[in-house]
């Protein structure tokens, strides 16, 4: 049986013995658990935005361009964007640093009605890249860098609860009262340490290579339980909670060519699929319902179990092209996808009531996905310079499968970035602000909404407003 069909069969199973046959009372349920919180508030489990690559951007100029510099990069953020342009960059500071502070809202649009809103807001300090260069005599006009970057990072504390009675519950789910509450928490941090080495041919043309060990470190718990009451005067109690955690150490290399011509320039990269190495972790679960019609017990815990998290193949490239006192960059790169794999290998189990097998492995998988940026830099002197840029950056979450991380995020976001730099002695400030945005409809919720004779469609409205604040040091 394939892995797909495996987990597939295995999730039929768990709702053949733990939700009731009626599609409507499913939907009911499913909709208010996940997304309809105690007093109006919403702390859903969509924080988190491990399906996007492009979240994150890596130096001060670089961040102000929206990450669309695969072809124009000068500054030592070329050892994630294009280590092939090391070699030719006129000046490199010997080291750079940037700080993000970001504030994102995510709103579910009639997500208790028509008219009526849920919101949760999340602000913080975003980290993102330190890096620098390795001076050698006997590299001669080569150039060694090192970076160390967080790819991703995010938490997750999500918590919905719905208490409901005789009318305020749709007429054909053969229901009294429902008391529910669903809780969703996790951390993920994702770190990778490179050493760059970047090579010349000459004034016009550079080849270069990042290689990457990378650090994976997640936990998260999924908790919900409902207690019901029917209207011939039945009650049961549905208990489920599953936990995990695991760490995974694995490489990757990033190759890049970069070529300059007078006013053009131009850069092509390859991110290899990451090479795993080692990973360790845990996982349990415990799951009951127990009622008129129903028993249900399952509870498993097992530890020092092997783990794997995979990173996909990447291709870019990208020109700028520079008229007088301003410059125009743009970039792409597609992600390919990733199929179907187990993250955390546990082993199958015998459920205490009914006795059958359950398997408990932890999947994970990813669509394709294209991102493109386009950005603008014009020097208004020899020492200060303004940048603006617009980007998109795809959700890789694959439709058909439940993902091991904690991301629910399908929509896809559009930024825009803008910002200014100046040098003052030896360094550059770079100071810039940021706004994203995107949404997606949430059909089970909108399904929900329809049962209850609402004509409204719910609506997952993603918003994120950033500062960035960067230095440069030894220009």
């Amino acid at each position: 049986m394939s892995l797909y069909n495996r987990v597939r069969n295995s999730n039929r199973r768990e709702k053949d013995t733990m939700v009731p046959r009626k599609r409507p009372l499913k939907r009911f349920l499913v909709g208010c658990s996940v997304v309809l919180a105690g007093h109006s508030s919403f702390a859903p489990a969509i924080e988190a935005q491990d399906a996007h690559y492009w979240t994150r951007q890596y130096g001060p100029r670089s961040s102000l361009l929206g990450g669309a510099v695969i072809g124009s990069i000068s500054d030592v953020s070329g050892t994630f964007y294009n280590p092939g342009s090391l070699a030719l960059a006129e000046r490199l500071p010997f080291a750079i640093s940037t700080q993000v502070y970001e504030l994102r809202t995510i709103t579910l649009e009639d997500g208790a009605g028509r008219g009526v809103d849920l919101s949760s807001t999340r602000s913080g300090l975003q980290p993102s890249l330190i890096a620098g260069t390795i001076s050698l005599k006997f590299l001669g006009d080569d150039v060694l860098a090192y970076s160390l970057l967080t790819r991703t990072r995010n938490a997750t504390d999500g918590r919905a609860s719905i208490i409901a009675s005789g009318s305020a519950l749709p007429p054909d789910v053969d229901l009294e009262d429902l008391v529910g509450v669903s809780q969703i928490t996790g951390r993920y941090n994702d770190m990778w340490g490179g050493v760059s080495y970047s090579h010349g041919f000459g004034s016009h043309f550079g080849l270069g290579l990042t290689w990457y060990g990378a650090f994976r470190t997640q936990w998260r718990q999924r908790e919900t339980v409902t207690q019901r009451i029917g209207t011939d005067g039945s009650s049961d109690v549905r208990v489920s909670l599953r936990r995990g955690k695991y760490a995974d150490i694995r490489t990757l290399a990033k190759v890049g060519a970069y070529a300059a011509a007078g006013p053009l320039t131009a850069g092509l990269t390859l991110t290899t699929p990451s090479l795993h190495v080692a990973g360790w972790g845990e996982i349990g679960e415990s799951v009951g319902a127990f009622g008129p019609d129903t028993t249900t017990l399952a509870a498993t815990t097992q530890t020092g179990l092997a783990a794997e998290y995979k990173s996909p193949l990447s291709v870019g490239g990208g020109f700028g092209l520079r008229l007088g006192r301003t410059r125009l960059v743009a970039s792409g790169e597609w992600f390919d996808a990733i199929d179907p794999y187990v993250v955390l290998q546990g082993e199958d189990y015998l459920a205490q009531e009914p006795e059958e097998v359950r398997s408990i492995d932890v999947v994970q998988s990813a669509d394709q996905v294209f991102n493109w940026g386009v950005g603008v830099e014009h020097s208004f002197s020899q020492t200060t310079t303004g940048y603006a840029s617009f980007y998109t950056d795809r959700s890789s979450l694959a439709g058909d499968l439940e993902r091991a991380d904690l991301s629910l995020a399908r929509y896809d976001i559009a930024s825009v970035f803008a910002g200014i730099d100046f040098v003052i002695g030896s360094s550059r400030i770079t100071l810039g602000a940021g706004y994203g945005w995107g949404d997606h409809l949430a059909p089970e919720l909108t399904d929900l909404l329809s049962d209850q004779g609402a004509d409204s469609e719910a609506k997952l409205v993603y918003r994120s407003f950033r500062l960035l604040f960067g230095f440069e040091l030894g220009l």
